[in-house]
């Protein structure tokens, strides 16, 4: 044993591998019952290393085709917010409903994100396969979008009922890419695939000032026929997802006991969250434009502000590297609140700058605490779930995005913004910080 022990480590077997060891000990080795011996071990030392690179590079690969859907599926909404007010116009409605629409729109998000996590759920305690399900609902929401300009011309009730088929179908691509990532990939990667899912909503994020100004002035029914067929193309691998995913450890995957609902951590958790989606709403759709028509001359303002915006994203994009490496160290609670931490910071920074440069500094540096929140909070919430419940916590994450969105939206039809504006720019700060203490008290009660 010892000698075996000894040859695995050596620098042969190390730089070349257990095929160059066999050669070698074939033309050196004399005896074979000892030299067979000495080569199983070897393979069966060296086999769970290559198993777990094997089943990373699956999950890696898998993460990144999501990361595609989640870009074009962003880009999407963001056509869809773009030309809403024209298409209400159309249809004879207001364009003050504008804001009343996307608050219906986040609350039937909330309910279909819940809907597909259980039906993911179902799904795998069933041992049946989801990515065919998924695929008919994406169909039937890029029909919709596609048919949404068209039906602006048929009045309110006809446009409005078909948004709402689509908001609705469209949520197949929100929680539920993420939720089968958090049921198939080891708990220590799912960090990491979180990550690279959320680079394409980063993206997406990044371009929406620029997509809204490429758009301006354009009949509504091109964008959205794109958009619909964008998304439509993209999704069409995910069985291929799903069928690459079974292929993972099947002892990895069975492992835990998933948290209950109503156990004060996943409480906690899910009130924690809440906060940071608040505030991360407050900050991006109101605060950020505040701060920076203060800092920016009004006559650069339409130029310097759809390249301010996205240096957010920029500081996003950069907060998700570190993601995997602090959750081994410290767990995704503790690191989902160090996020918040750095934040709160950040937006107390950015509150008092006197700069482009300082502001810029501190927007890409709250960027890098939401990446780090949000990304171990998705980490989180797969944890919390394992194994058999992945699908509803990563559920009820995405259902807590879209009430955070929705308490934003609330905060401007009050105009509190307006009347309040002092209030306003320090709740993200209060929001960030009750979260941190929040998610704190999670990692005390539960290991993540």
């Amino acid at each position: 044993m010892p000698m075996a022990i000894a040859r695995t480590k050596s620098p042969l077997f190390q730089a070349k591998g257990v095929g160059a060891f066999c050669t070698h000990a074939l033309a050196f080795n004399t005896s074979g019952h000892y030299l067979a011996l000495e080569l199983s071990r070897l393979v069966i030392a060296a086999q769970p290393n290559y198993n777990h690179a094997m089943q990373s590079t699956i999950a890696s690969r898998v993460a990144v085709y999501f990361a595609v859907i989640q870009c074009f599926f962003a880009l999407g909404w963001t056509v869809y917010v773009l030309f809403l007010p024209e298409l209400l116009a159309r249809a004879g409605v207001d364009k003050s409903w504008k804001p009343w629409v996307l608050a219906l729109d986040q609350l039937i998000f909330a309910g279909a994100d819940l809907a597909m996590g259980l039906a993911v759920d179902r799904a795998r305690a069933g041992l049946r396969r989801i990515g065919p399900m998924l695929l008919g609902v994406t169909a039937v929401s890029s029909l919709a979008m596609l048919l949404m300009p068209t039906a602006s011309g048929f009045g309110g009730g006809v446009f409005l009922a078909l948004t709402m088929i689509w908001v609705a179908t469209s949520a197949a691509l929100r929680a539920p890419p993420f939720a089968l990532l958090g049921s198939y990939a080891a708990k220590a990667e799912q960090p990491r695939q979180a990550a690279l899912q959320l680079l394409g909503l980063a993206l997406a994020a990044a371009l929406a000032p620029y997509l809204g100004l490429t758009l301006k002035g354009i009949d509504p029914a091109l964008p959205f026929a794109l958009a619909s067929a964008a998304i439509l193309v993209s999704s069409g691998g995910l069985v291929w997802a799903e069928r690459q995913l079974t292929r993972l450890a099947p002892s990895e995957r069975g492992m835990g006991i998933p948290l209950p609902f109503t156990a004060p951590a996943a409480l906690l958790m899910m009130a924690a969250l809440l906060l940071a989606a608040l505030g991360f709403q407050l900050h991006v759709a109101i605060n950020a434009v505040a701060q920076i028509k203060r800092v920016v001359d009004a006559g650069a303002l339409s130029t310097m502000l759809p390249m301010l915006l996205p240096v957010f994203w920029v500081g996003f994009t950069f907060g998700l590297l570190p993601t995997s490496a602090l959750s081994k160290r410290f767990g995704d609670a503790r690191s989902a609140a160090l996020g918040c931490l750095i934040g709160a910071l950040s937006l107390v920074a950015s509150s008092y700058a006197t700069s482009i440069p300082m502001l810029a500094t501190a927007h890409a540096l709250a960027g890098v605490g939401w990446a780090l929140t949000m990304a171990n909070g998705i980490g989180l919430a797969a944890a919390s779930g394992r194994a058999g419940a992945e699908g509803r916590y990563t559920s009820l994450f995405f259902c807590v995005l879209a009430l955070g969105t929705l308490g934003r939206i609330a905060v401007s039809l009050s105009g509190v913004p307006q009347t309040l504006p002092d209030v306003v720019r320090w709740l993200p700060v209060i929001a960030w910080t009750g979260a941190a203490l929040l998610l704190l008290q999670v990692a005390r009660r539960r290991l993540s």
